[in-house]
């Protein structure tokens, strides 16, 4: 081969250079032409990664269809080591015998070895396998070898500069959606409804096959997935500290990035199974921390080998900042809340203990009307407004006395106006508490009958709040099933037919039938 000849490839390498979109495209290429030469067999191009790993990024021989499958394939062992004794020579060599799983034909393979440089650094090798070679063949694979590094690094500076202008575009978009998600849980006081929203929308900024979140529960010494979605762990399971790496991403306050999943398995066996089931081969796991408060981990999989970049990393770890303050916020609010049930509840305990008739009236009423707005379909939160309003459904008798509460016999006209009143009264004491305004109507209206006889404001039918119609049901059972001063409780039986006996007039008839159905159904 003669000067024409390198001519020649000079030229089909400027045309390779100009059509290409891609450095696989551009490795093809040039392995395609090598192969088109006289006397050589098969090409190879090994080329690093963004990961800093080698994999065969072109491949050709003149017996199409046999190789194929060696494309993108990481190299390793003995492979890496031979790659960085050609890179530290920085010389193009002839040599019989390369590791097999660079792609090359055989272990004995006769071929010319020229390095890749980008940047001053090896970044590759070129191997061009051939049965015989003289001089000529070693100079023009070498010249080619030297043209390709020029023009895999002028490839490399424009996808670099490509990148960084994309990069900005999507840095960009990735701000303007962390503020949306931020903006969206951090907004929110209920944790399952920050973890679901945070596992739904990160894909949007993170290409991601999978993600969850576990939170820790330090009682039990134990990870609890609350959701996931895609290639996440399952729903529900519960991971025992020593059963995967998360618990020292947790104790430690670091992330922890794991690029090929199989690394895991010796130490944590219990990795094998969601690898396996869900075909996971690299993962990223954010720890969420507050002042030294462990609240769980953010973990996002994917089904690719050393599939996340430093961006997305930074992405994740951002978000995992904004998911546990909101964490925080939304524990804080439900110890609050915790603490103001119990008041009210003790507060509710004192009215029922205004009268010995009375006492667990009010709990049980509340059990009794969540049983049936769970029937009914209410939603958690229509339940939680559902069960505060039973408890403090009779909050009005605290101003009504002792001695109509227990009189045995019948009440004076007098007496029964006092007690229509307790509704109205009791919407009156909640109505400064801004909180629970929403519960108001439900209280008040829990006396009103369905025929439009009832009281404070005579409303009927489904005008009546249908946690109002709820709770009367619940109310008058309950009454009617326990002692009196003027009459003893009715049997569970009795009480019944007298639930549907006044169906229609006094109750929801629907209403009754579901109800009478729980109660049947024990």
């Amino acid at each position: 081969m003669g000067n024409n000849k390198i001519h020649e490839a000079f030229f089909r390498m400027s045309e390779i250079f100009a059509d290409s979109k891609g450095m696989d495209e551009i490795c093809n290429a040039i392995a395609n032409l090598i192969t088109s030469f006289q006397g050589f067999n098969r090409c190879i191009i090994i080329m690093k990664d963004e990961h800093g790993e080698f994999k065969i990024t072109g491949i050709s021989e003149k017996e199409r269809g046999r190789v194929l499958e060696s494309m993108n394939v990481r190299c390793t062992g003995d492979g890496v080591s031979f790659i960085r004794q050609i890179l530290k020579n920085k010389d193009t060599v002839t040599v019989c015998g390369i590791p097999k799983e660079l792609g090359v034909s055989s272990e004995q393979a006769k071929a010319i070895v020229c390095p890749l440089i980008y940047k001053g650094e090896g970044n590759g090798i070129f191997i061009a396998e051939a049965d015989n070679f003289d001089d000529t063949d070693v100079s023009l694979i070498d010249a080619i070898a030297r043209y390709a590094s020029i023009g895999t690094e002028n490839q490399m500076l424009y996808m670099e500069a490509l990148e960084g202008r994309v990069g900005l575009v999507h840095e960009i978009e990735t701000l303007h959606l962390m503020y949306e998600i931020g903006k969206e849980i951090l907004s929110n006081l209920k944790t399952d409804e920050i973890v679901e929203t945070v596992v739904q929308m990160i894909r949007r900024i993170i290409p991601c096959d999978g993600a969850t979140v576990a939170l820790f529960d330090s009682d039990r010494n134990v990870f609890h997935v609350s959701t996931s979605w895609g290639t996440g762990i399952d729903e529900g399971k519960e991971i025992g500290k020593d059963d995967s790496p998360f618990y020292s991403s947790l104790k430690s306050g670091k992330p922890f990035y794991q690029h090929d999943i199989t690394l895991d398995f010796q130490a944590y066996p219990g990795q094998t199974e969601w690898a396996s089931e869900k075909n996971v081969f690299s993962y990223f796991c954010a720890p969420l921390i507050f002042k030294s408060n462990f609240l769980g981990v953010l973990v996002l999989s994917s089904v690719r080998p050393a599939w996340f970049t430093s961006d997305h990393i930074k992405a994740a770890e951002k978000i995992a900042t904004q998911v546990s303050i909101a964490l925080e916020n939304a524990r804080l609010m439900e110890n609050i809340e915790e603490i103001f049930l119990g008041t009210v509840t003790s507060l509710v305990s004192a009215i029922d203990a205004k009268s010995r008739w009375t006492k667990g009236h009010s709990l049980r009423v509340a059990d009794y009307a969540m049983k049936l707005g769970s029937r009914v379909g209410l939603n958690k939160d229509a339940l939680e407004k559902l069960q505060l309003a039973a408890i403090l459904h009779d909050i009005g008798k605290i101003g009504t006395y002792e001695a109509i509460l227990d009189k045995p016999g019948d009440l004076t006209s007098e007496e029964v106006e006092l007690i229509h009143k307790h509704p109205s009264q009791g919407a009156e004491i909640l109505m400064p508490l801004k909180s629970l305004r929403d519960i108001i109507p439900i209280m008040k209206h829990h006396h009103e009958r369905y025929d439009g006889s009832g009281y404070p404001d005579g409303l009927a039918g489904d005008d009546i709040p249908l946690e109002a119609r709820i709770l009367a049901v619940a109310d008058v059972y309950d009454a009617i099933t326990a002692d009196r001063p003027y009459r003893s409780a009715m049997t569970r039986e009795a009480a019944i037919e007298e639930m549907k006996s006044g169906a229609g007039t006094q109750f929801d008839p629907t209403l009754v039938k579901l109800f009478v159905d729980i109660l049947n159904q024990g």
